[in-house]
């Protein structure tokens, strides 16, 4: 469901939005522009008098963001909508001050690194929303907002539409701009002059573009793009009845094969919609413990496949229907053993990918990725190595999409020892049924799959393992 961008500069007037920027401009089409260009500068003045007696508390934070370089570092993302969300006991949105003190330490206890707020329309002024992002900050979490590609469209000469973003990652401490096309049409040259400017005015900013506009994306480590193409494949690949899944199996091969050709996030979304079938949930095959657990094992494939995370509002918990603008996300669903072991699944594996730098280092480089099994559409397994840098464990990764039970599944490793399950999709934990290798697998000195030793491993149902050799320091 195409979503309709209302972000508009702080300074704005209140109720004036983009579409008004755009039919007063076609109204006055005979304006000088150089009148306009001055009276948005005296707007953009105006606006930087009102943020200058917000006292910025970030500095920690921002340091840290300009010495990283964010390929090399965990990068999950929680997007959420602030309007549907969370409502108050009156069941209105929750104000900025509000939202900071519910949503960071969920997100920051949940372990995402960053928060996508979209639908950015109102801002006071610009300091109800600079309190939120400094206390998304001090809380361990980076803030991206959408920006729509079609500021010129709306008013706004090229330049004065730069000036207009590099403010707001200025004076706002803004982390990253989500581009959001606005048109199907969007001119790829003047995106990349763009992102060009944007790097040039903050180097340290963080862009995300969809995939088809990767190409016009500069060349530098904080360019990412929404691999789209990647999460369709997997839902499609889920949404299919396990009998036939070997049919599809191509899907997941194609996506860990092009897992390199851009710098990725893995987009795993329930969007806004009244239909619950479009969840990810709801799209899964199976009765009502294998869509769970289908779901659960997809989520274990998403976050040892290489990549940049990035999850929708819900989806964190397995909502089971879209969320709807009028409303707020049902939590009462963690009631429900199912919803809440999702969610301590999720919590897990961010844990995981940022404690291993197996699973995050090379995240957009093919040096921190070999295959094992690829090729197994009859049991809809697959399996591959992560590595780290010099010094750091392997982890193997391995998923079974089918559910039955898969004893003596022989796989090969780059090493001997006794290898751990650091990860199972289906620990009762997640409310799953417990099958697996709870006291490790020794490797045995029998060559398989192009490696030199290999693992007797019994895969669970509908589920993802994911291995440490034990040999090395934790």
């Amino acid at each position: 469901m195409t979503s309709h961008i209302s972000l508009r500069p702080p300074w704005s007037p209140s109720g004036e939005t983009l579409q008004d920027t755009a039919s007063a401009s076609a109204a006055s089409a005979g304006q000088d522009a150089d009148a306009s260009t001055d009276q948005g500068s005296d707007r953009r003045g105006h606006w930087r008098e009102r943020l200058a007696s917000h006292r910025w508390y970030d500095g920690v934070w921002m340091g840290q963001r300009r010495r990283e370089d964010p390929l090399l570092y965990p990068l999950s993302i929680y997007r959420l909508d602030p309007q549907a969300w969370r409502h108050d006991t009156l069941g209105n949105p929750l104000d900025w001050e509000t939202l900071a003190s519910q949503l960071v330490p969920y997100a920051a206890d949940l372990g995402f690194t960053h928060v996508e707020v979209k639908h950015v329309a109102e801002t006071d002024g610009g300091t109800g929303f600079a309190r939120f992002v400094n206390d998304c900050h001090v809380g361990g979490l980076g803030v991206i907002v959408e920006w729509p590609l079609a500021l010129p469209q709306a008013g706004l000469s090229e330049p004065a539409s730069l000036d207009l973003a590099c403010d707001w990652l200025a004076y706002l401490h803004i982390d990253g701009l989500r581009l959001k096309p606005a048109l199907p049409e969007n001119d790829g040259a003047e995106l990349g002059r763009f992102m060009d400017g944007l790097v040039a005015h903050t180097p340290d900013v963080l862009l995300f573009v969809d995939e088809h506009d990767a190409e016009a994306a500069p060349v530098t480590a904080r360019a990412l793009a929404l691999n789209t193409h990647w999460s369709r494949a997997t839902q499609a690949y889920l949404s299919q009845p396990h009998e036939v899944r070997g049919q599809h199996h191509h899907r997941l091969v194609e996506g860990l094969a092009s897992a390199f050709e851009s710098h990725f996030v893995l987009p795993l979304i329930d969007d806004q919609s009244d239909d619950g079938d479009a969840t990810w949930l709801g799209r899964m095959a199976g009765d009502t413990w294998q869509r769970f657990a289908n779901l659960r094992a997809g989520l274990g494939f998403m976050w040892a496949h290489p990549g940049k995370k990035l999850v929708g509002m819900g989806t964190e918990f397995a909502h089971g229907q879209g969320w709807r603008p009028a409303g707020e996300l049902d939590w009462s669903l963690l009631d429900d053993p199912c919803h809440a072991g999702m969610l301590r699944l999720v919590a897990d594996l961010n844990r995981l990918y940022g404690n291993e730098p197996a699973l995050h280092h090379f995240d957009c480089q093919p040096e921190g990725f070999a295959w094992v099994v690829g090729d197994d559409s009859v049991n809809s397994v697959i399996a591959f190595l992560r590595y780290g840098p010099e010094g750091t464990a392997p982890l193997l990764a391995i998923s079974n999409f089918t559910p039955r039970v898969l004893t003596g599944y022989r796989l090969g490793v780059p090493a001997l020892g006794t290898w751990y399950e650091v990860l199972n999709t289906d620990s009762t934990f997640y409310s799953g049924s417990n099958v697996g290798n709870a006291h490790g697998v020794r490797a045995q000195l029998s060559p398989s799959h192009g490696y030199p030793a290999s693992l007797e491993l019994t895969l669970p149902p509908l589920a993802t393992l994911l291995l440490r050799q034990g040999d090395w320091p934790a």
